[in-house]
């Protein structure tokens, strides 16, 4: 009978992901643990699925990545750090948006298990769909959302904390009057970032008033327009946490126009650390996270659970860290 991956790991005392990644020439394992891999499995005579080395038999060659836009700064680093882990490991990568609802290729490729996995950016797919969808053979990893169920993993960033730390920092500047720049209301980011908001001004004994809360998008043009319509009211904030980047950059945009001084008359602190915060003039005081990183992070999480690996944490979360530019 042919030796199988989990006959070579057996015999090596080590796990069938650190045989797939000694196979493929993975960075992951020091090279004494590669070499002792390769000679064992030498010895078995092993030999990987000559498809492309694939690690499991019986399976596409490819993973899936799915998202709502092919647009935005986060998606670049994001999906560099993806792509690099997926290619390493010798597989395909397949991006899909959700673009057509129910009846979209997305939503087929997961129904009719086209891919060996799937890595969810959206929000489009609901949770039941995606828990009737993920199976042993078809696992997933969601970034920036919750799901408890089975073969499905959660990778996300301390949004809560770097919302916390934003609205802190602003409050230890002299601000008590401290507007949020929301995004959309059905994003798992947005929420747990204005939770943050929120606990600061809580923790601090400052009111939290809905007042304050300005509902935007996410958009660079559509935080721009609402901080013009409140500067039109004759309202004139002095401290603003943005939800994004591209949000805060609108804000800066409208106040510049209006000629008011930042951050003499106004604070703003973004969040997501994209390219061009720090090329804004001023340059963006913002909450920065380890976006190629998460990439990485998603596509190991992914291809332990299609190794069969038994001890995978179902959530992992990253950190977040206030960096202070010249908006505070």
């Amino acid at each position: 009978m042919r030796p199988t991956i989990k006959d070579v790991a057996k015999e090596a005392n080590v796990s069938i992901s650190t045989v797939s990644y000694a196979v493929n020439n993975s960075d992951r394992i020091s090279e004494k643990t590669r070499l002792h891999v390769l000679e064992v499995a030498k010895r078995l005579n092993y030999a990987a699925n000559s498809n492309a080395k694939r690690l499991r038999q019986k399976n596409t060659g490819a993973i899936g990545i799915f998202f709502n836009s092919w647009f935005g700064p986060i998606y670049s680093e994001l999906i560099q750090g993806i792509e690099k882990k997926v290619h390493e490991m010798g597989y395909d990568l397949i991006a899909c948006s959700l673009f057509g609802g129910p009846e979209s290729t997305a939503h087929k490729y997961l129904k009719d298990h086209m891919i060996d996995g799937a890595i969810i950016l959206s929000n489009s797919f609901d949770d039941e769909f995606l828990t009737a969808a993920a199976n042993k053979n078809q696992p997933f990893v969601v970034l920036d959302r919750e799901i408890n169920a089975p073969h499905i993993y959660s990778i996300l960033i301390d949004n809560f904390g770097g919302g916390f730390a934003a609205t802190k920092s602003l409050i230890n500047s002299g601000c008590k009057e401290i507007y949020y720049f929301s995004g959309p209301e059905d994003s798992y980011d947005n929420q747990k970032r204005l939770d943050g908001y929120i606990a600061a001004l809580g923790f601090f004994k400052i009111k939290f008033s809905q007042d304050f809360i300005i509902h935007s998008d996410f958009t660079e043009k559509d935080a721009y327009e609402k901080m013009n319509a409140l500067l039109a009211q004759g309202i004139k904030p002095k401290a603003i946490f943005s939800g994004n980047d591209e949000m805060a950059i609108g804000i800066l945009r409208a106040a510049r126009e209006h000629n008011i001084s930042i951050p003499d008359e106004l604070k703003i602190i973004g969040f997501d650390n994209i390219r061009e915060s720090e090329r804004t003039a001023p340059a963006l005081s913002t909450v920065t996270h380890q976006k190629f990183e998460m990439g990485v992070k998603a596509a190991e999480v992914l291809f332990d659970a299609m190794n069969g690996e038994e001890d995978i944490e179902p959530m992992t979360m990253l950190p977040t860290k206030l960096v202070e530019r010249e908006t505070l």
